[in-house]
């Protein structure tokens, strides 16, 4: 009887892993995960000197576990069961009672890779100055440093303040810097800033974002000793709230949790009353586009589910938007960015002639030196969500591809 038990477990077993390699060789291979966002694993090449080197297994693992039957389905079933279990974070994420969703926080404090980034801004600066144009460094407000009271109170901190005033502090002292976390803080109670972050997201949602314009637009006129060149595109009595409420919000953290966590997010954008962005003329990539195509695309089409980057823009690699209306006297702005700036670019074009939208992300393969000194820009802003230790952002003078 028992060894009848032994052939049935074994037979079972064999039996599945037969199945799943029949499906898994019938079955179309995905080239991309929609909720991870990111390449899957293709097949490795069946090469004699993949076997040798042993690179075949290493890839197969990598190509099976991607392309595993129902890899989602179980993926969501082990978050269900990991959060009724009471586990603090579900694959490095944690979700608050009231269904914030924040990461778990980074304790890593690189202070030699922060010194030299700074090193290269500060480089580059001199450059900039050489050419007479002002430049100037905005650390935007990002939703995990800023908003660490999401964790509970046995969760230690992360070193993001010690990160950020690292690099600040070691950027050369005549370059302007405006620290919109310390500024957010110091304005907003935990209440308030909540209204400014999406839930299921790491961006400002448009709320966020038009504090953010408000506060840098003003702080540069400071720096120059000038007046807004439109203060009345600072108010928000000049901006109409369009909204999507009855589409869903797929946020950016909440994707990395397979979609599990189902909360009410606020989905809006702040339009000028004057339709003024109509009279914009956009490039992207050289290549002139129509606004509708570029900004607010969610409100433009038929797809049921809203992101960050159909709401305002998403990540180009260069974006040139022209304002007519401050052609005479209007100043040409180079904005150095991250996805953070992706809610403010339309707001930004309202003060300067012509904004040029710059993705170091997506520009490794040139030089933000070359491509300044092929412009004509009256001033830069390198504008980033929180120093990062990752040096190819503030490279310069070398593609870093």
């Amino acid at each position: 009887m028992k060894k009848i038990t032994n052939l049935l477990v074994a037979f079972g077993f064999l039996s599945m892993i037969f199945i799943i390699a029949i499906y898994v060789v019938i079955t179309p291979n995905r080239e991309t995960s929609y909720i991870e966002n990111r390449s899957l694993a293709a097949p490795p090449p069946l090469e004699k000197e993949q076997f040798i080197s042993g690179r075949f297994m290493r890839q197969f693992e990598n190509f099976f576990t991607d392309q595993f039957p129902l890899r989602d389905e179980w993926l969501k079933t082990y978050l269900h069961l990991q959060s009724s279990l009471g586990k603090t974070f579900l694959m490095g994420y944690y979700v608050s009672d009231d269904e914030w969703i924040t990461t778990e926080p980074k304790h890593s404090y690189p202070k030699n890779e922060l010194s030299k980034g700074a090193q290269k801004v500060s480089e580059f600066n001199k450059r900039l100055e050489e050419k007479e144009i002002d430049f100037y460094y905005v650390n935007t407000p990002h939703k995990v440093s800023n908003m660490q009271f999401l964790l509970p109170e046995y969760i230690e901190h992360g070193a993001y303040d010690q990160v950020r005033n690292h690099f600040l502090s070691s950027l050369d002292e005549d370059i302007p810097k405006l620290d919109m976390i310390e500024q957010f803080n110091k304005t907003y109670t935990e209440t308030e800033m909540k209204k400014l972050f999406f839930k299921t997201d790491h961006h400002w949602n448009a709320e966020g974002a038009f504090e953010g314009y408000q506060m840098i637009v003003n702080w540069l006129a400071e720096q120059q000793n000038e007046e807004p060149a439109r203060p009345e595109a600072l108010q928000l009595e000049s901006y109409e709230e369009k909204c999507l409420p009855d589409k869903d919000f797929v946020g950016s953290f909440n994707r990395q949790l397979y979609l599990t966590i189902d909360t009410v997010e606020k989905k809006c954008s702040y339009v000028p009353k004057d339709q003024r962005y109509q009279d914009y003329v956009v490039e992207i990539n050289g290549k002139e586009s129509a606004v509708e195509d570029v900004y607010g695309r969610a409100f433009h089409r038929d797809q049921e589910e809203v992101y960050y980057s159909t709401l305002h823009t998403r990540d180009y690699r260069e974006m040139k938007i022209t304002n007519p209306d401050l052609e005479k006297d209007g100043e040409r702005i180079l904005i150095i960015k991250d996805s953070y700036a992706n809610a403010l670019s339309f707001l930004l074009a309202q003060q300067f002639y012509e904004t040029t939208y710059y993705d170091p992300r997506h520009n490794r393969d040139r030089s933000l030196l070359t491509y300044v000194n092929q412009h004509d820009f009256d001033l830069v802003v390198m504008m980033y969500n929180d120093p990062s230790s990752d040096g190819a952002i503030y490279e310069y003078t070398e593609p870093t591809n």
